[in-house]
């Protein structure tokens, strides 16, 4: 009866007949996979009303690990997060991870997980892990590099990214929509201001900081430029709208959290110039002054002004038009340079930017000159 029953066990292959003992037989693949399952959910996706939540993913990928035998080691999370940018902080500890030797095999829920940018993508799937010894599995597309490469993957990777290139144009569209209707719609509110409560997209006067702005516009409208006026606010330490932003909201806790004290004042000259030529404080919102290259590269370029999009008198004003005006050339002070100068006149107009100024020799004449730092405009 024991003979029949090794019988039984050699023919299904799980022993192996050697020097008249019974073995167990090994299975042939013993790698041992210590596993990363990632994922993502970017805005657009919930916007587009995907099934595909951190908490859905998360259960679909704990299960397909369990029952494959792969080794989970971290979760890797990137929620709020673009498939075109792979700049991500999760994944980008995740490939910190493989380069270290931790991790030889990554999950995903599909393709799209791991991101919407087809040559990218490709790029990490075909190249990148290969080379690395890394096994991945995207479990929806059926996709599993230990199968060998996926002829299906490159055209999924494609439409992957045509979904992207779309929800961008949609996205985009709205925001023209809102912004012609003279919304404003930026993370936080302009120094001076707070959002209504009660109409998203409108501002209302912030009584506790419209001060600040008027200072600085009577401060340019009385001759004095950026300069000056920034080392007056940081002389009276004058908040910043970032510290204030920290201390409202608790934004920006890696800059201010265990800061200096200085650190609450620290003005500098663009934020000042940046006021000044801020239209919200007339009343007017203006939009797209600056987007994104494309869909695909996120890095920030200006606009020319005739594709920036003014909508006049969508919300309250705190400086009028006429200071706004006077004070429009407060962000250089600056006299043109000519040989008619005297010094008296250069050394006044160094007073009003407060720049240094540099004494040098006119070729004309025998008598030093004092000219300013900043580049004529």
């Amino acid at each position: 009866m024991i003979y029949l029953y090794q019988r039984v066990l050699y023919k299904r292959g799980l022993f192996l007949l050697e020097g008249g003992f019974l073995t167990v037989k090994q299975p042939y693949n013993t790698t041992i996979y210590n596993t990363a399952l990632y994922l993502r959910l970017s805005r657009d996706d919930e916007l587009q009303g995907e099934s595909g939540s951190i908490q859905t993913q998360r259960m679909m990928l704990r299960q397909y690990a369990a029952e494959h035998g792969l080794t989970v080691v971290d979760e890797y999370i990137d929620d709020g997060w673009s498939g075109t940018n792979f700049e991500r902080p999760s994944f980008q500890r995740m490939i910190d991870d493989i380069e270290d030797g931790k991790i030889n095999c990554v999950v995903t829920k599909d393709l799209s997980r791991l991101g919407r940018n087809y040559i990218l993508t490709g790029q990490y799937t075909e190249i990148y892990f290969p080379s690395k010894g890394v096994r991945y599995i995207a479990i929806n597309d059926n996709v599993d590099t230990i199968n060998g490469e996926s002829e299906l993957a490159p055209f999924l990777n494609i439409l992957n990214e045509m979904h992207a290139r779309q929800t961008s144009k949609k996205v985009k569209a709205a925001m023209h929509t809102r912004f012609a209707n003279g919304a404003h719609y930026g993370a936080y509110a302009p120094l001076g201001y707070v959002k209504d409560p009660d109409k998203k997209g409108h501002l209302l006067i912030d009584p506790e900081t419209r001060w600040i702005v008027e200072k600085i516009f009577d401060l340019a409208v009385h001759g004095r430029g950026a300069a000056s006026i920034t080392r007056i606010l940081v002389e009276e330490k004058v908040p910043t709208p970032g510290w204030l932003n920290y201390e409202r909201y608790g934004t920006f806790a890696n800059i201010y959290a265990g800061a200096p004290a200085e650190k609450a004042y620290a003005w500098t000259i663009a934020q000042v110039k940046s006021i000044l030529k801020e239209e919200t404080y007339i009343g007017h919102s203006v939009h797209n002054k600056q987007s994104n290259i494309s869909f695909k590269n996120k890095k920030k370029v200006r606009k020319p002004q005739e594709e920036w999009y003014r909508v006049e008198n969508t919300h309250e004003a705190i400086i009028s038009e006429e200071v706004f005006q006077k004070s429009s050339g407060a962000d250089c002070k600056q006299t043109q340079a000519t040989e008619e100068w005297h010094n008296a006149d250069i050394f006044r107009a160094g007073k009003m930017c407060g720049l240094r100024m540099v004494i040098g020799l006119w070729r004309k004449q025998p008598e030093q000159k004092s000219l300013c730092t900043l580049p004529l405009q």
